[in-house]
């Protein structure tokens, strides 16, 4: 599975990696810069992407899951998966976003 992360500041994005790197060592997991997501995300084609709430837009490619972190919320995020509706996540924890993680490749895995 490929995961796309676009958070900032570097040191949160470098983190999220290395944790996700540890836990879910088959998954092709890409830093990217918050300011050049679309880019980023038109190249890589990403199944998952965890961005903060200030990244740019994407617009070129259809991702399955998104996790949009809301910095000004006490790090809640909103979790969309495979267009079904967005939830909300008060105060994200890791093991939340590997349980997406985990929703995602299901549905990665049905589709294929």
């Amino acid at each position: 599975m490929r995961i796309l992360i676009a958070v900032a500041p570097t040191m949160y994005r470098e983190t999220l990696e290395n944790i996700l790197r540890t836990k879910r060592p088959n998954d092709d997991v890409r830093l990217a810069d918050p300011q050049i997501l679309d880019r980023e995300a038109s190249s890589f084609r990403p199944h998952l992407i965890v961005c903060s709430d200030n990244a740019s837009e994407v617009r070129d490619v259809s991702v399955p899951s998104w996790v949009v972190i809301r910095y000004q919320d006490s790090l809640s995020a909103s979790v969309s998966l495979d267009g079904q509706g967005t939830r909300l996540i008060q105060d994200i924890e890791i093991e939340d976003l590997l349980r997406v993680v985990e929703e995602t490749q299901r549905l990665v895995m049905r589709e294929s």
